[in-house]
């Protein structure tokens, strides 16, 4: 009968030990992987890329050599009609499409300034971003190229003096922070943690069940809230350095800092869903509208589309979101060296996040509010 007592025991309490890990510690693993291989391309490269050369030039043949030799373009098809570049942009058979006109060279020759038209698919902007870029750099590259020639050639311009005509005024561009433009840098990391973030709350939810005694001291609530933020801590931490480790994206700011963030917004986020817990008796119901309330601040929050490019409501709406400050903080740690006082400000306002739910959530346990 012991042994029969002692299993159910370990059958009860199984589960309680199973499920934090499983939605703290195994998904956002998993996904990192999945997300950290499936982005190891770093940006868009060899992009389907239809060409029409109606010039047939040695000029037009050296630009689409050009295109083709690029990293970021894969010519597929030498078409000999405009009407044939819709068509694979339709099918999703190439994402960009060059049409050169006749005569472009001795055009250009004539001072006629033809046009190059460039199509580009706009359903993928990633690639779109990536094609236009790149395109307009070679485009630079050919029209410099050809002024020099032309400088050189037929007004007899020196060639020291060749550059400074071909391009009377130099434009110099300094890419910071992420100059190699690589997606996962600044997707992957506030991508994970906007995961991680739903498996905090959904916890939160959930352990507001086990502790719905109102015998219950508050500072045994607060030491609860406190254990999972360390939890959630270590579930955000180990993603990022599985994707340090494997996949290579950076880490270049305070660590000290990182983890204080991170350890107050997992209690913010915690506190909400053990609010919700403490109100719904139905966990299954609380863990629900726990994670309908956190989804979806990883959009409101900015993270994938910028506050400032938002209607006014949503806006403000984004100030009152842990995840507006979190998701910003996060990616800079990565991608900038931040010290420790440059996230002075994130953290002031997560402690304001915090200790506003703490006094919401002692009204609630003094009140014994409950559905």
């Amino acid at each position: 009968m012991r042994k029969q007592s002692d299993l159910v025991k370990s059958e009860k309490k199984h589960p309680k030990h199973v499920m934090p890990i499983l939605v703290l510690i195994v998904i956002p693993l998993v996904t990192g992987l999945i997300l950290g291989y499936e982005m190891s391309g770093n940006v868009a490269s060899n992009i389907p890329t239809v060409v029409v050369d109606h010039d047939h030039s040695d000029f037009s043949r050296t630009f689409i050599e050009y295109i083709d030799e690029s990293s970021f373009f894969e010519v597929i098809e030498y078409a000999d009609r405009d009407e044939r570049v819709e068509e694979m942009l339709y099918n999703q058979e190439a994402f960009v499409g060059v049409i050169i006109p006749e005569n472009l060279y001795s055009d250009m020759k004539e001072g006629k300034a033809p046009r190059i038209l460039t199509i580009y698919d706009g359903s993928t902007l990633i690639v779109l971003s990536a094609a236009r870029s790149a395109m307009s750099e070679i485009l630079l590259t050919v029209k410099t190229a050809f002024m020099m020639n032309i400088y050189q050639g037929k007004l007899g311009v020196a060639p020291a003096d060749v550059m400074n005509h071909a391009l009377p005024v130099d434009v110099t561009y300094r890419l910071l922070f992420n100059p190699a433009r690589n997606y996962r840098n600044f997707l992957l990391p506030g991508m994970l943690a906007g995961l991680i973030q739903v498996g905090i709350a959904c916890m939160g939810a959930d352990r507001a069940g086990d502790m719905r005694d109102r015998g219950i001291k508050f500072s045994a609530h607060l030491k609860t809230i406190f254990n999972w933020g360390i939890f959630g801590t270590v579930s955000i931490f180990l993603t990022m350095l599985e994707q340090c480790l494997f996949f290579g994206i950076p880490y270049k700011g305070t660590l000290l800092g990182g983890i204080v963030v991170t350890l107050l917004f997992s209690i913010v986020v915690f506190c909400i869903g053990y609010m919700i817990g403490s109100m719904i008796s139905d966990r299954t119901l609380a863990s629900q509208i726990s994670a309908v309330l956190v989804l979806p601040t990883t959009i409101l929050g900015g993270y994938t589309w910028p506050v400032l490019a938002m209607p006014d409501f949503f806006q403000k709406l984004a100030k009152i979101l842990p995840f507006t400050y979190y998701g910003e903080a996060v990616r800079n740690l990565c991608v900038k060296p931040l010290q420790f006082h440059h996230l002075l400000p994130t953290i002031f306002t997560l402690c304001i996040f915090a200790a506003v739910e703490i006094g919401a959530l002692y009204v609630i346990k003094r009140k014994g509010v409950s559905a």
